[in-house]
């Protein structure tokens, strides 16, 4: 999916079996992962804060969400 398409309120889910859905809080550079793994500096992208389906809030990076995403609720 295209990152354009995320959209502060709406709800996705993955691809394949779409069984996993996030729905998006908020949108913006405040918002940053809390863990980091590669060796490589952070992308100087938007996150996106979402809430998954047991209330949990996370946060991925805009392109990485849009990867993740199949499809709109």
């Amino acid at each position: 999916m295209s990152p354009k398409k995320i959209k502060v309120g709406c709800t996705y889910k993955n691809k394949g079996a779409g069984r996993t859905m996030r729905k998006v809080i908020d949108i913006g550079i405040h918002h940053k992962p809390e863990v980091w793994f590669s060796p490589n500096p952070r992308p100087d992208e938007p996150g996106v804060l979402y809430a998954d389906e047991k209330g949990r809030h996370e946060v991925l990076y805009l392109k990485s969400f849009a990867s993740w995403a199949g499809a709109e609720c």
